[in-house]
């Protein structure tokens, strides 16, 4: 427990000195989705699920890089038609760090890729998301920006487990997303 406290307070002092050193800024951001997929399965069975997600997020600006850790809370309601209407519900909560570097920028317009690694925990499995991102930011003013980012230009690498057994499943996905077209978050810089 000693050497625990001992390193995290070298880290703290680190990210201080480099923070200070490279003028470097704190950012606390967060999204909002909403996302609405319906699905044919089996001839004329239908999934129809709603889904609402919220994502704050902690960091800090290095010049062109944006590093920092992000939490997901996500709760989804899914309705089969044809299947005895039946409905299911779920919750699952995820954190990981981040990482974001924009490579072009006009005027108040920023243009950044941004990796993601989430480790999330819902009732029946675990899951490890690695995703890749495009993001476009429009800097409102000294503080506050809008960014703006679409799920069906990632790049998505999921493993799941499921917590009752040891089947594990691993899936990569290009393009993928296509219930959550585009997403809204904002940032407030101290």
């Amino acid at each position: 427990m000693r050497n625990l406290f001992f390193a995290s307070t070298i880290f703290a002092s680190f990210i201080i000195v480099l923070t200070r050193q490279a003028n470097a800024q704190f950012v606390v951001s967060g999204s909002l989705g909403l996302t609405s997929i319906t699905d044919k399965i089996d001839g004329d069975k239908q999934a129809q699920a709603l889904s609402f997600e919220v994502c704050p997020s902690v960091g800090y600006v290095f010049g062109d890089w944006e590093f920092g850790a992000l939490f997901e809370y996500s709760h989804s309601k899914t309705t089969y038609t044809n299947d005895n209407d039946r409905t299911e519900t779920e919750s699952a909560w995820a954190a990981g760090p981040y990482a974001n570097y924009c490579f072009a920028s006009v005027g108040k317009f920023f243009f950044s890729v941004e990796a993601t690694s989430l480790f999330g925990f819902a009732e029946d499995e675990h899951t490890i998301d690695l995703k890749l991102l495009p993001l476009a930011t429009y800097e409102i003013n000294d503080r506050w920006d809008v960014d703006i980012y679409s799920d069906v230009l990632s790049i998505n690498y999921l493993w799941t487990k499921n917590t009752d057994n040891d089947h594990a499943v691993g899936k990569l996905d290009f393009l993928a997303n296509y219930g959550q077209l585009f997403g809204v978050g904002f940032t407030f810089k101290f």
